[in-house]
C-alpha cells in the first residue's frame, strides 16, 4: 500500500468517527429533551389529579367556605327520574361566630365549554340541598349561574349540589354525552354591626 492510500484511509476513519460522534450527541439530546418532557409530563398529571381529590378551603376571616369534595362535577350523566340519579358535589359553609358581620352566601355553577351535553332542550337540570330540604332547583342552561343565595349563619351548614339529566324530557342523543362543570361559592358581607 503506497502512503496516498494509508493516508485516505486514515481520513476515512477520521470522518466516520466524526459522524459517529454527532451521531451520539444528537442521541443523547434528543433523549435529555424527552426525559424532561416526560418528568414534566408526569408532573403535570400528578398535580392534576391531587387537584381533584383534594378538599379544598377558603376562609376569609369570618366566613368559611369548605369544597368537600373537590368543586368539580364532571363526567356522564344518563337520564333518571329525579336529582338521586345524577352527579354530586358538596360544600360546606359558616360564618364565625366570633365575627360581628352578617353576610350572604351564593352558590354559582360555570359549565365548561367541553361538556358535550346538549343543554338547549332543557333537560339537564340542578338541585341545591340542605339536608333533605330543597333550597334550589331549575334548568343548566350553560355558562356561569347562581343556583342558590341564603344568608350565611355561624352553625357550618353543609349543601349539596346535584346535576342531572331529567328522564322525561331526554332521549337517546343524551347517551354517551358528558357534562363537565364546578360550583364557585361566593359570600359577601351584608352588614356590619360593630359600630
Amino acid at each position: 500500500m503506497d502512503n496516498n492510500n494509508i493516508e485516505n484511509v486514515n481520513n476515512d476513519n477520521v470522518s466516520n468517527a466524526n459522524e459517529i460522534s454527532k451521531k451520539k450527541l444528537y442521541g443523547m439530546i434528543l433523549g435529555v429533551i424527552a426525559f424532561i418532557a416526560l418528568v414534566a409530563g408526569l408532573t403535570y398529571a400528578w398535580f392534576l389529579w391531587v387537584s381533584n381529590n383534594t378538599i379544598i378551603e377558603g376562609d376569609s376571616g369570618c366566613f368559611t367556605i369548605i369544597y368537600n369534595n373537590g368543586n368539580t362535577i364532571s363526567g356522564s350523566l344518563l337520564p333518571s327520574a329525579d336529582y338521586t340519579g345524577g352527579k354530586t358535589t358538596y360544600v360546606t359553609l359558616s360564618i364565625d361566630p366570633s365575627c360581628t358581620t352578617q353576610g350572604n352566601a351564593t352558590i354559582n355553577l360555570t359549565t365548561n365549554p367541553a361538556s358535550t351535553i346538549n343543554l338547549a332542550e332543557g333537560a339537564v337540570k340542578y338541585a341545591v340541598y340542605q339536608g333533605q330540604t330543597s333550597v334550589s332547583a331549575g334548568t343548566v342552561t350553560g355558562g356561569t349561574e347562581a343556583l342558590a343565595t341564603f344568608p350565611l349563619t355561624t352553625v357550618a351548614t353543609q349543601y349539596t349540589v346535584y346535576i342531572w339529566v331529567d328522564g322525561a324530557i331526554a332521549d337517546s342523543e343524551y347517551v354517551g354525552s358528558s357534562y363537565s362543570g364546578s360550583i364557585v361559592v361566593t359570600a359577601i358581607q351584608t352588614e356590619n354591626t360593630s359600630s
